[in-house]
């Protein structure tokens, strides 16, 4: 068995028949176990096993509509109160919504200067951004980006991918002044964003793409999050966006991953053999605590729901 170290998780990489015999129980230190691209004619066997069979990066889709009024009427109540609270707190604190395009450089580094310190609190942060700094900005015809001024300057950005080749708008990044990460102000962003995409005529809006493994690089929050504006998470590798192969994965510590963590996986059976955008997904709250009957997390887009307990 071979152990990986990323971010400070600890996964041993293991094969089918290791995962199936527990050949992998007494090795300590981990955090989880995963079967990288296990072949179909497992699925079954490796979820009796308690893994579960997950993409490894899922991207978060939806319609962009025919107007933010249509839009909302699709959010929950609360959601729709959220989304007008923050556009009307934004707009009594003259914050004024800029859309830059192409993306720019002197944008982008805009958007840098708030962006760097924020992933730097982060304790498992990564500064995609930057890192791709030179790429994104050779795309820039491919880009823009939206900017949230207040009277004394940037408080708020998105830096937004077009993919024209599938009509869709790929929010890839968002930033937020320190001590204005508001979701209020992020959602106010976001409609913006929306509108901009139906100026422009695609037809979708992605939220970006995360881990199918909520609890350490992203949390819980970001999911509960992105479902409450409704949007549809799919496999990474089918939107284009990554092309990381299907893991089965177990969780068996949460030394190092928030409790609850979250899973989000593939509903299969001993006769799933082909994954599809239309191969339906499942929900599973980890946890240690026993007395977890459900999960507490909306997920609309979820054909079950389920507890993993982890000692």
């Amino acid at each position: 068995m071979e152990v990986a170290v990323a971010l400070g998780l600890r996964a041993g990489l293991i094969t089918v028949d290791e995962a199936l015999a527990g050949d992998w129980r007494g090795t300590p230190g981990l955090d989880l176990v995963k079967v990288v691209d296990p072949p179909p004619v497992s699925w079954a066997p490796l979820t009796a096993a308690g893994f579960r069979v997950q993409p490894a990066w899922i991207t978060w889709t939806a319609p962009v509509g025919p107007s933010e009024a249509e839009f909302l009427t699709r959010l929950p109540r609360k959601e729709r109160y959220h989304v007008r609270a923050g556009q009307k707190a934004a707009a009594e604190q003259g914050v004024r919504l800029k859309v830059v395009t192409p993306l720019d450089a002197p944008s982008f580094d805009e958007f840098l200067g708030l962006y760097e310190p924020q992933v730097a609190a982060m304790r498992h942060g990564v500064p995609y951004a930057s890192m791709e700094r030179d790429e994104i900005l050779d795309q820039g015809e491919d880009y823009f980006a939206v900017q949230a001024y207040a009277p004394d300057g940037l408080v708020g950005s998105c830096v937004c991918r077009i993919r024209r080749d599938i009509s869709t708008v790929v929010i890839r990044f968002a930033t937020t002044a320190p001590g204005g990460r508001q979701q209020g102000l992020v959602r106010a962003l976001y409609m913006r964003v929306f509108e901009a995409a139906r100026e422009m005529g695609h037809r979708e809006i992605s939220l970006g793409s995360d881990p199918a493994l909520y609890g350490h690089m992203t949390k819980p929050g970001l999911f509960a999050f992105k479902s409450g504006l409704r949007f549809t998470p799919v496999p990474s590798r089918l939107f284009g966006s990554m092309d990381d192969p299907d893991e089965a994965t177990r969780v068996v510590s949460l030394e190092r991953l928030t409790d609850p963590s979250l899973m989000i996986s593939y509903q299969v059976d001993a006769n799933t053999r082909v994954i599809t955008a239309d191969t339906p997904l499942r929900l599973d709250s980890v946890t240690a605590d026993p007395t977890v009957e459900r999960s507490a997390y909306d997920a609309p887009f979820a054909v079950d729901t389920g507890v993993i307990l982890v000692p």
